[in-house]
This record gives structure tokens, sequence and C-alpha cells, in this order.
């Protein structure tokens, strides 16, 4: 690795997906590569990853770990841990179980609450009330915790996704491009039907997660001919083993449903490199006067391309883990997550792989870092 990892690469981006009270381990994953000096240029994200990211980018760099931490702490529910007993995998399902229980009774501090009437009761409602919870305090957190004059000052790009609820359109609120509030952010967290959709600029919309709960198509438009490394950073996994109890299925659903499928961008974005690459090779054949033909020159300026390192990391989760770790929002969780953040980028820098020199002509280069595909008998594969 090198002495100072931003002088490797012209851009780092930060990509953080959706996945509720499991983006704790977002936090974790930037507090080990903020030490590092990986300090972001840009952040893309949506739902817990949009708050998580407007965190970051507005706060100076000295307090951005602290805000991270001082968030999830106070949006906690302080319940003790399991015992550290023989049988502690069922402890902490029952934990886990009753977790989730309070969560879905009374909400979280300074997030989320729930209704004092059911939904399903209103016959002429608005979409902005149709939800089993209420996420007007979340507004006031967002103040607490974020600088939004420093947000808008652009030198930190945050790139958002939210859905328009009227047009299945997806959206990105770009600090670029417009004045970021607590509206955008709650925007791309509001995730139906437990969360309303949220009111910007006369627009109602819903958690970006909706449309993709990885905003990874927005770097592959922005396909500048420079040296890109991006932090994915998933909380579903895609990865897994067959279920063996109902709730494994639900879990397992939720993770396939969730966890995006970035892969197919990939295989698409190397398809396109490799076009844009043929363009520029057959551009440096052309004579000189050939490449001063207005019409030509639109055709070669087609083959400017970047290279992109996508180095990801996601929460694997644990054997104790319910189909509801998503709002599991107790304290011993969210710290878990957390560490389990820090521990897997502290052990991808001992030897990190976006150092090492990189062959052929590839345009787009992955790295998994969380853990290996699992093995199936799928005769399909």
């Amino acid at each position: 690795m090198t002495k100072d990892p931003a002088t490797a690469f012209d851009r780092i981006v930060y990509l953080f997906q959706g996945g509720g009270a499991l983006g704790a381990y977002q936090a974790g994953v930037f507090k080990c590569l903020h030490e590092h000096g990986y300090t972001p240029n840009w952040l893309i994200a949506t739902s817990i990853g949009s708050i998580n990211s407007a965190i970051i980018v507005g706060n100076s760099p000295e307090q951005r770990v602290n805000k991270l931490e001082e968030f999830w702490h106070s949006i906690a529910t302080k319940i003790p841990p399991a015992p550290d007993t023989v049988n502690n995998i069922y402890m902490e399902r029952w934990q886990h179980f009753l977790s989730a229980f309070i969560t879905e009774t009374i909400g979280q501090p300074g997030f989320f609450k729930p209704r004092w009437w059911n939904p399903w009761w209103s016959t002429e409602s608005t979409v902005d009330k149709l939800s089993y919870y209420d996420t007007s305090e979340l507004r006031d957190t967002l103040m607490r915790f974020i600088d939004f004059d420093r947000i808008n000052e652009k030198k930190i790009r945050l790139s958002m996704g939210a859905v328009r609820v009227a047009t299945g359109k997806l959206v990105y609120f770009d600090n670029t491009k417009h004045i970021i509030t607590p509206e955008h952010i709650m925007a791309s967290a509001a995730l139906p039907p437990g969360f309303p959709a949220i009111s910007v600029d006369g627009g109602m919309y819903w958690d970006g997660g909706v449309h993709s709960n990885t905003q990874i198509n927005l770097l592959g438009t922005d396909d500048q001919p420079i040296r890109t490394l991006c932090f994915m950073v998933h909380l579903f996994n895609s990865f897994g083993h067959r279920p063996a109890a109902m709730d494994d299925v639900l879990k397992r659903q939720k993770d396939i449903s969730y966890s995006s499928h970035h892969l197919l961008f990939i295989k698409a974005y190397e398809k396109l490199h490799n076009l844009k690459h043929a363009i520029r090779i057959l551009s440096e054949h052309l004579p000189e006067e050939k490449k001063q033909d207005p019409r030509l020159q639109k055709l070669i300026n087609l083959g400017q391309c970047g290279v992109i390192q996508l180095a990801r990391f996601h929460y694997q989760g644990k054997l104790s883990d319910l189909s509801t770790k998503d709002f599991d929002f107790s304290l011993p969780s969210i710290m878990d997550h957390m560490q389990c953040g820090y521990v897997d980028v502290a052990k991808t820098l001992k030897n990190p792989p976006w150092a090492k020199p990189q062959h052929g002509d590839s345009g787009i280069v992955i790295h998994e870092l969380s853990d290996e595909p699992i093995n199936d008998d799928d005769p399909f594969v």
C-alpha cells in the first residue's frame, strides 16, 4: 500500500447500500478506511446509506467518525447483550427477536415512531401519511448531526438515490445540482410501507431501494478517463446457504432481493468499456487529417474511458441473525456491526488488492473482500 493512497487514484468513491440497522456496518468500514487515509471525493448512496453518507460529507474530517458513532448510539435500543453461555446462539436469537419486537412496537428514538392509527383504515389519504411509522422526528436528528452548509459547499460530491412516487423514476439528489436539505435525505430513506413518502420541491419521493438498493449505475454513467477506487459497502449478502428453517427462508429471500445484482451492471460496463477501447485503438490508426474531421472527432471522443477498481465489502452476518436483522437496532447488535465492518477492512488493508499491479486493459476490476462465493450444485451455472 502506498503511504498516501489518494496518490494512486484520481478519485475515491464510497458506495453505500440501504439496509436499516445493518448500516452500522458501513460506519465501521468508513472508520477503518478513514484512519488509513482513504478520503472520499464522492459518496453515492440510498436509504440508511444516504444518512451515513450525509453525516460524513456534512462534518469536518476530524469529526466524521465521532458523529457517525454518536448518531448510531443515539438511535439504538439500550438493552443488555446476550449472556456468554454454552447455548449463546439461542440467547443471541432471543435478544435479536426482542429488539426487533421493541422496534416494531415503539419505533426508534430520534428516527421513527408508530402512527396512532392503522393506515389500512385510511381510504382517502395522502402518500405522505400512508405508512406504519412517522419519521418526522428524523429531521431534528439530521439537523443535530449534519452541517448542511458544509454539504452544500460541494467540496465532496454527495449523490442520494430516490424514486418519484408518481412516475417510478429513479432520481439523484446531488449536491452539485441541488441545495441539499434534511428532506432530500429523508426521501432517500423513505422505504414504504414502513415509512411515508417525503415531499421535495412539490414531488413525493420514496427510498431509492424501491428501484435499486445499490446505486452503482450512477458511477458507470459518470465514466471519466480517470483512475477510480470505489468502496462498495453492501449490507445484504447475495451469497448464502440453503435455508433450514422458515426464518432462514425469509432471511435468504430478503438478502437476495436487496443485494442488487451489481454483477450484471459490471458485465454491461465491461462490454461498454471494450467498445470504447476499440474506438480508441482504431482512432490511433487514423491519419491526422481525418482526426480533424468534426464528425470523426465526436466518435473519437466516445473512446475516452477510465479504469474503476471496485472493492466490495459486505456484512456477512452471524448464525444467530434472524430475518428481522435490518430492524434489530439493539445497541449490542449495532456495536457488533460496527466492529465487523472495521475488522473486515483492517484484514484487507494488510495486503490491499487494489495496490497490486493490474494486468491487461480491463475497464473495471472487482475485488470481493468479505468472503468467497458459495458453491452450489446448480446444473445451470
